[in-house]
């Protein structure tokens, strides 16, 4: 009995310190998630190339990243990426606060500064289309989130704007001196032949057409020359064209007329009277003093209209398409690439980036990239103009989990 009872006790002790006691302490092991996640702090040094604008102020900005650092008041971006199996989701977002000076649109202006706050947001679904142990291709798509705002502030180049007031008024005193000229033409054999009372009457009736025919003349002249200058000037300043101009120099456009009027009847004189030839010099320096008078008035009314300062705030969204790629040359070091292509005039014109970086693994979870990135953007609405190329060095830190 005691025999049989030591045997149980002894299967017991077996049955619980054997097989059963391994199932007890060992856990089987959590299966793997599904989902790979990473976090990219990444830097953009990034220079800027093309024309902004925002209404009559334009610029042509050809900035190094240097340029624009001296102008950078804050900038920050990251990339987050989540990804289960072939499917992907990347969110990207770069945000700076930063300063250019631009070549003025034209003569008129000295120089144009150009203040810009830019947030671009990404959110994109990605498609792995190709995969093995040394490299993939993926798909995305999505939409790109712009919101800028862009400040102008310029200062006039009186020089540029005196001359272009001197060059519109010759050409309008020479208009209306062709068109008196061809006024008096017809009279010139009638007022030789005429008595003294005939051509006190010739004078009258021609000083009378060129006074009526200047006052419509200079009108139409000096709409052309103002409309000129803009164009001259790179500008969309419809002010400076306007009627309130025209309006404004009219004593100078009365004086134009009148001394033009006076100027063709002292040369009728001079033409049976050659004593009358003082007047004539007289009159024609009186002629210089009207056109002089009114290139002043020209400039003054252009260095009131002409604008100095501009801004604008737009926001908008484009489509994006693009394929990024990734080759590893061993466990440490990887050559990495992408490229989209989106507006497609919904948003944007058109716009694109191409982006290039050779990485390296510090551990598993852990990398660095360093290369070029370049983006492009054409966007207009109404006045506002942002035509411009970014480039300039890509450096990133990966973080996955």
């Amino acid at each position: 009995m005691k025999t049989t009872a030591s045997l149980l006790l002894a299967a017991m002790s077996t049955a619980f310190a054997g097989a059963p006691a391994a199932a007890i302490l060992e856990t089987p092991a959590s299966p793997a998630s599904p989902w790979e996640f990473r976090v990219e702090l990444y830097g953009w040094l990034s220079g800027l190339d093309g024309t902004s604008g925002v209404g009559p102020l334009t610029a042509d900005i050809d900035a190094s990243f240097s340029d624009v650092f001296e102008h950078l008041e804050m900038a920050a971006a990251l990339q987050f990426e989540a990804r289960n199996g072939r499917w992907g989701l990347i969110a990207d977002g770069f945000y700076c606060e930063l300063g250019a000076s631009g070549s003025p649109p034209g003569p008129l202006y000295d120089e144009v500064n150009v203040g810009m706050e830019q947030f671009v947001g990404e959110l994109s679904i990605a498609y792995r289309i190709y995969e093995s142990p040394n490299a993939f291709v993926d798909f995305y798509a999505g939409m790109r989130y712009n919101d800028l705002s862009l400040d102008f502030d310029a200062s006039l180049n009186l020089p540029g704007i005196a001359a272009a007031s001197a060059n519109a008024s010759e050409r309008i005193v020479n208009g209306l001196g062709q068109r008196a000229e061809a006024i008096v033409q017809p009279e010139v054999a009638a007022y030789q032949a005429a008595n003294a009372a005939g051509r006190t009457a010739i004078e009258s009736r021609i000083t009378t057409a060129i006074e009526a025919e200047a006052e419509e003349r200079v009108k139409s002249d000096l709409k052309k020359q103002l409309v000129q200058i803009r164009r001259d000037g790179g500008l969309d300043a419809r002010d400076i064209a306007s009627d309130r101009i025209i309006r404004s120099v009219k004593t100078e456009r009365l004086a134009l007329a009148r001394t033009t009027a006076q100027l063709e009847v002292a040369r009728l004189r001079a033409s049976v009277d050659a004593s009358a030839q003082n007047q004539v010099n007289r009159v024609r320096a009186r002629v210089q003093t009207a056109k002089q008078n009114l290139a002043a008035a020209i400039d003054g009314q252009l260095q009131a209209r002409l604008p100095v300062s501009a801004s604008a705030s737009k926001d908008w969204l484009d489509p994006i398409v693009g394929v990024r790629a990734q080759w590893n040359f061993n466990d440490k070091w990887f050559l990495a690439g992408k490229s989209d292509i989106g507006g497609f005039g919904v948003g944007s014109h058109l716009a694109w980036t191409v982006q290039a970086t050779v990485g390296y693994n510090f551990t598993r979870n852990v990398s660095a990239e360093l290369g070029y990135r370049y983006m492009d953007t054409d966007y207009t609405d109404g006045a506002f103009t942002y035509d411009i190329a970014q480039a300039g060095l890509y450096t990133g830190l990966n973080i996955r989990f």
